[in-house]
Formats: structure tokens, sequence, C-alpha cells
């Protein structure tokens, strides 16, 4: 959110610099993200010429200003213009705070204007905008904010469990809690008797509320011959310093005070509402209900929306007239021939405005306070501090009582108990009761202290302190951490026995960075298209959808993490890296038979139609990309991701893969394969189909592979094997042949390790050659193969022996040829 710190002094004095109530609020728990100090690039400028504009009948002069490095000629009418005067000048680019856009540079009767002279009303500095704002200091050029104290605006990220920092007066109440010598000064939110009207608003508006869970309270007020027209222009200046921009004075308060205290609320045109009713008489006749299958919603933005049956409005009579929490309908809504109206303040069902703020793609100000469960005691304050203002500002009358349903109230708070020892013992300092009671009762909290023991009744804006341990860290982050002290152990604790080996998922992180790889954490939400495209081990487990998606982008559970990678590695190619190479260590959600009740069951069995529990298999997700268009640097990205996998299931199992050739959605025909151990499909490996790139936006060529790590893991954990290093050289040889085009590296390799047994170390199939020069409907390979002997050094003779074995069993199994 943004704050505006001259707002903010409404109810604090806030006498401490910008650099200290920043460092208060950050160390309390409240992020400030920056600071933006309002007319940044205005300057000091002194008026040098002043002349008759030609031409002009309306008084504009042309000044010439001198702003220290250069002069500017400025068109302007103010009157109180004189030479030698002081001025704030906003050159071309910059823009003055109560201003909407940036100042440019005009032509006036064939003459430059360069940037403008500006008001106090302009800078945000005062009322007065019939003249420029005359300088009683400064230097031209001069930066304009080192003379004048013009406002400055925070930019706060407020945490999900703190609504009540949503709005100025929660900041201010943080600040005048955490800085020394503050108290906070909270705004009148009663109607004043000379505002409210003889008449009363019973029996002129009706609520009826058919889904209490939905919305738990509703309170209206009515005002009666108000005159719509411009906001004064303090609160022009407010708002359009937190970026709003002002529209009429009713409008304008409602938004206000929702910035002011975090309590939404929504001005209908009272004439308006009750016709839309068609009821007799002035009888506004408000109902709150689940929308129908088929009703639409003209809204304030212009645009015309079908509502859904989870959807909660607003009616006048049968007819929807604002979508709760969300955005108000144009048919009612406020403008200028608007005499009479009727004043809304809800406590909405945070979930419920959020499935639809999401559903409809539409986030605005209300929906945002209302996502976070707001206090359900802020509505009638809310209601009547912008009852007062709209009346003072459009000269209307107050109704006198407030219609208010609040059929559901939400729960009290407290009282907690905790006792100074248990804050110290917490903490790890000493901590006062009285100096706890003392920050709590800042943060308004009620306190009673009875010696050493705090009964503690948190606020009802306050929901997320519940138990003891809450209050402990509202004492300790007033206090500040800075109190905890710096000690080491009192003494060392002797290892005793063993450590237990590493988790498999945390080895399996290790020998994929070792490897090269990058670890990706990818959403477990997927979009129906694209599960479906690449489903890599999770084919034929068809998507389970949500009940609440994010988006239809985010409408199914993945069943395999290959489709989050590829989005990975499209976003880091488009970026400029190479050489991607991604992994990922996580569980998919396969379908299976519900083992467990699902926790959270509603109590009134609105579950019973949810599906099966879903299987987790851990699976190993991996993504190798390469630049270079070739086949063969998708062959070489295949055979890295093989090799991965075949060194972990022997790592973890202790016996290799078993590749055999098969097809797979979204892979290329004849460059994919089912990953087997012990005869069990457990893995998948390939290079992905042109058309699947170009849907993820990745040039080059990108190898996939997907391998079940809880189907190789070894039940009893793994067994840890030393084995020495070898004290005799190694002779390596390559081997390049020729096979038939249909034939698998796999059954090739299997081949080659039994033929070349016992001398045999490694062998690797480094290159693979498609090309005019081998024989139709050939391919050409090269293996790399690692001879060495246990207890000997190998001659020639010893490896090229070996060597002619594998090749006499690849030519009898595979229909090998050697290449010269």
């Amino acid at each position: 959110m943004k704050a505006s710190l001259r707002w903010l002094r409404d109810y604090a004095a806030l006498d401490a610099t910008l650099e200290q109530m920043v460092r208060a609020l950050v160390e309390t728990g409240t992020e400030v993200g920056a600071a933006e100090h309002l007319g940044a690039g205005i300057v000091v400028a002194r008026v040098t010429d002043l002349q008759p504009l030609p031409g002009s009948s309306q008084g504009l002069q042309l000044a010439t200003v001198d702003i220290g490095t250069a002069t500017r000629q400025v068109v302007s009418g103010a009157p109180n213009l004189r030479v030698g005067e002081l001025v704030p000048y906003a050159p071309p680019g910059s823009r003055p705070p109560a201003m909407d856009e940036p100042i440019g540079v005009q032509t006036k009767r064939k003459v430059r204007s360069e940037g403008m002279l500006c008001s106090a009303a302009e800078l945000g500095a005062g009322d007065d905008a019939g003249g420029i704002l005359l300088l009683e200091k400064g230097t031209p050029g001069q930066p304009l904010n080192e003379v004048l104290d013009l406002d400055v605006v925070l930019d706060i990220d407020v945490t999900t469990n703190r609504p009540d920092c949503l709005c100025h007066v929660g900041i201010a109440r943080e600040l005048a809690a955490a800085l020394p010598g503050e108290t906070l000064h909270e705004p009148r939110v009663s109607v004043a008797g000379s505002l409210e009207s003889a008449a009363s608003a019973e029996g002129r508006a009706v609520v009826r509320i058919d889904d209490p869970y939905a919305c738990p309270r509703f309170a209206v007020r009515l005002i009666e011959g108000l005159a719509v027209r411009p906001s004064p222009a303090w609160m022009q200046q407010r708002l359009r310093a937190i970026g709003l921009r002002p529209i009429n004075n009713v409008v304008d308060v409602t938004n206000y005070v929702a910035h002011e205290l975090g309590q939404p609320l929504h001005a209908f045109d009272l004439d308006r509402f009750v016709a839309a009713a068609g009821s007799d008489g002035r009888v506004a006749d408000v109902v709150v209900r689940r929308a129908t299958s088929g009703e639409r919603l003209r809204c304030l933005d212009g645009e015309e929306r079908a509502l859904d049956p989870a959807d909660v409005v607003v009616c006048a009579g049968e007819t929807v007239a604002s979508l709760a929490g969300v955005i108000g309908g144009a048919d009612t809504a406020v403008d200028d021939s608007t005499r009479n109206v009727l004043l809304e303040a809800a406590n909405w069902n945070g979930p419920t405005v959020r499935a639809t703020s999401r559903r409809l793609g539409l986030r605005t100000d209300a929906s945002t306070l209302f996502e976070k469960g707001l206090s359900d005691t802020l509505p009638p304050q809310a209601l009547d501090r912008a009852a007062g203002l709209i009346a003072e500002t459009a000269q209307g009358h107050v109704l006198r009582e407030t219609i208010d349903e609040w059929p559901q109230p939400l729960p009290r708070l407290g009282p907690i108990s905790v006792s100074a020892g248990f804050l110290s013992d917490r903490l790890g300092y000493a901590v006062d009761a009285t100096e706890a009671a003392t920050v709590l009762a800042h943060l308004g909290f009620a306190v009673e202290q009875d010696a050493g023991t705090l009964v503690v009744i948190p606020p009802s804006f306050r929901r997320d302190v519940a138990i003891a341990e809450d209050v402990v860290e509202e004492v300790g982050r007033m206090l500040g951490y800075a109190r905890v002290p710096s000690t080491l152990p009192g003494r060392r604790e002797p290892l005793r026995g063993v450590a237990p080996p590493a988790p498999v998922e945390e080895s399996v992180r290790d020998a994929c960075t070792g490897a090269g790889f990058d670890e990706a954490i990818t959403l477990s939400f997927v979009s129906p298209r694209a599960a479906a495209a690449l489903p890599g081990l999770g084919a034929g487990n068809a998507p389970m959808p949500l009940r609440n998606p994010l988006s239809e982008e985010w409408s199914v559970l993945r069943a395999s993490q290959l489709p989050g990678l590829c989005e990975a590695v499209a976003t880091n190619v488009n970026a400029g890296s190479v050489d991607v190479a991604l992994f990922e260590v996580g569980r998919v959600f396969w379908e299976g038979k519900r083992e467990a009740p699902v926790p959270g069951s509603t109590p009134d069995g609105a579950d019973r139609d949810l599906p099966a529990l879903p299987l987790e298999p851990l699976l190993l997700s991996v993504a190798v990309h390469s630049g270079d268009q070739s086949a063969g640097s998708g062959a070489a990205a295949v055979r890295r991701v093989q090799s991965l996998f075949d060194w972990l299931a022997r790592d973890l199992a202790g016996r290799p893969l078993v590749a055999a050739p098969r097809s797979a959605a979204g892979l290329r025909a004849g460059r994919s394969a089912a990953l087997e151990l012990g005869g069990r499909a457990i893995g998948v490996v390939g290079e992905v189909e042109r058309r699947m790139l170009d849907g993820f936006d990745i040039r080059g060529r990108l190898a996939v592979g997907e391998l079940r790590l809880d189907a190789i893991t070894p039940g009893a954990g793994r067994r840890i094997r030393f084995e020495a290093p070898a004290a005799y050289p190694a002779v390596v040889q390559d081997l390049a042949i020729t096979v038939p085009i249909g034939a698998s590296a796999g059954q090739a390799l299997r081949v080659i390790a039994a033929a070349g047994a016992p001398l045999l170390e490694e062998a690797e199939l480094y290159d693979e050659y498609r090309g005019e020069r081998l024989a139709a409907a050939r391919k050409g390979w090269t293996f790399r193969l690692t001879f060495r002997a246990p207890d000997r050094t190998l001659t020639g003779d010893d490896a090229q022996q070996a060597q002619e074995a594998i090749v006499a069993a690849l030519q009898r199994e595979c229909a090998a040829e050697v290449r010269a």
C-alpha cells in the first residue's frame, strides 16, 4: 500500500526523521519498499523578466525565470507574479503532486512555454490555487523539497496477517508504538449533531441477508439533500498522493475513509436504487444473496459481466446493484445529478471475495482488503466517518439511525494470559511486565496486570493474535530483537553414534548439481493444455482439477513436472542464458484410492463429492537445452539426461537402468525411451517435439527426462560400500560402428557390458551420426570404452582382444559393422 506521510501526521505528531520512521517500521515487521518525495524535479526559480503575452486578452504574461544553470520562458496567468520573486518551477517531465500527468512543453500564441510555475494547491502545500506560491527562501536551481515540506509517500509491503496495516491509521498506530514520545490520535468516527437530520432512516431502508456466511455484517446510512461536486483540495491532494484519481466529493470520501480506516465502502444513488427495486414509495429494499445463473451486471468500469452462482451480490429488490466486495454497478452509481445517497459498509467473507475476484480477473482496492479478512466491528465506524464527511463536503444531512444487520458476529478474541517469565523465556532476555503492558496498550490491546502476569485481550482488528506465543511476538518486535544477547553455548554436546544417511532427495540434489544442473522449483498447478501435451510419467493419469483455481492457466494439479520445467527453461533462455540444464525434485499427483478423510472436512458434508485422495509419487525431472539446431545436439542432450539417470540408478539401487525405445506424447519419434528397472518402467527420456518447443517459445533443442525416485530407493536405506581408487592405469579406446536405423542404444550398451567383462570398466555412447556417407537405413554410433584390470597394468593387446570380443558380440546381436 501507499501511505502519505502528511496524512499519517493527522494521527500522530511523527517528529522523527524519515529515516528513523522507516527504520522503526522495518524493525517492527513492516517492510518499506521505497520512499517517494513528491514534487521531485521541481526547483526554485527567480523571476527575472515579465512581459505581456503578445495578442493575449486574458492577462497572460511571459515570464523569464532563472533556474541557476539556465533561464527558461514560461507563460503564466497568475496575477501575483513580480520580477525578483522566488517561485516553484516545474520543468518538462516533472509532475506536481496535485496533477495526474507530467508537465510538457506547450506553445501559446506562437510562444514556446517550457514547464510551469506552481501554485500552493498544485504542490499539495495548501488550498490556494489563485496564484503562484511565492517562496520566502531558496536559491535558483535548489530542489524545492529542500525549501518546502512537501509530502513523502511510503510504499509499504504489508504481510497477509496484518490487514489492519492496510490503512493510514494502522500505519500511524505502528509508528506511534515504535517511536518514543508518540501518541496515536484516531479520527472522529461519529456524525456531528449539526450534520444529522431530524428524520430517521428507520422505514426508509430494509436490509435482508440471505447468506450470513458470505456476509456476516451489512450496515447502511442514508444522506439526503446533497450536492455532488469536486471534493475539497486537501482531500484531492491526499488521494492523488497515494495514486487515486479524484472523482467527486461522494466517491472521494468513500476512497478516503477506506484508506484511512481500512474499511471499504460503497455509495449508491438512493433514488436510482429505489427505482431499480421497483418497490412502492421510497423504501430501499437491500437484499444480499448469491447470484443466480444467467444474471449479469454492468459495472462501474463500463464492462458487463456474467455472474456465477458462487458470487455474492447486493440487490435492489431482485435487481443486482453491485458485486459484493469487488465492484459496484453502473445503474445505481453516484453522478452529478445525485441528491440522495445510500451508503454501505459491510463485512464480506474473504475467500468468497477472492474467488470472485480471481474468476473475473478483477482485483480492486476493496477486494484486496476483504480478501485478507477485516474486523466486523469496522463497518459502523467507517460508515459514520464517511457519512459525516459527505454531509460536510456536499451540504447534505445524514438521517438518524444506522440500519445494521449483524447475523453472524465473529468470535470474540482473548483473554490470553502470559507471565513476564514466559515472555523472558521465549525472547531470551528479561522482560518487565509493566514494560510489556505499555507496549501492548500502545498497539490497541486491553491489558490487565496482576503482579507479573498479564491478561491480554486483542483488539478486534488483530485477529492474528490468538495464543500466548502471538503476544510474545508482539512484545518482542516492539521492544526489539536487538535486545537478544549474543551468547555462545555453555558446552558442546559430544557426538553419539553415527549420523543417519542423508535423505534420498538431498543426495539426488547433490548429484544433479554436481553434474552441472541447476535446481528449479515450479508450481504444483498447471494448465490442462500443458498437462496433456507433455504428460511425462503422468501419462495415463487424467489431470485432477482444482475447485478454486487461481486461473485457467493453473487449474489442475500437475501429473508431471515437465511442463513447469519447460516454462522455466523458456524463461531462462529468453533472458539470454545459454546451456540451460535444470532439474526438479518434487511430488506430482496421480489418481489413487482415498486412504484417509480429507483434512478440513466441512461440517455440512459438502466435501462428500471430492475426488479420491491422489497418489503423490516422488519424481526427479530434468531438462537440458541446446541452442544448436542440429540433430546431433539434440541426441547429445538426451544422452546427458540418460547418463545422469543411469548413475543415480546405480548409486541408489545398485543396478543399471534398461532403455526400451518407446513413443511418448510430446517427444520426438525415435528419440524417446522408457527406462526400466527390474522389468518395471520407472522413467522416461527423450527429445521434445518442435511443435511443443514452439508452444513454450523455446528455440534450439530440448531433452527432458523423468525418473520415479520412490521406485528405486531401497526400503532399508542406501548401503554405502567403499571402493578403493584404482591402482593401475586405464586404457581408453573409441569404437565406431554402424547399425540399423531402428537399433536401440540401450541394447547395444548391454551387449558391450557383457562382452567386455571383466576388463571393461565403462562404456559411453558419446556421438551419433546420420547422413549421406552411411548406407541407407543405417546410423553411426561412437562408443568410448574404458578398460582396466584391478591387479596389473593392461597391455595394448589386452585391450584390443577385449574390443574384438565386443565387436563380435555387436555384429552378432545388433547387426553392427565397424566403420573404417
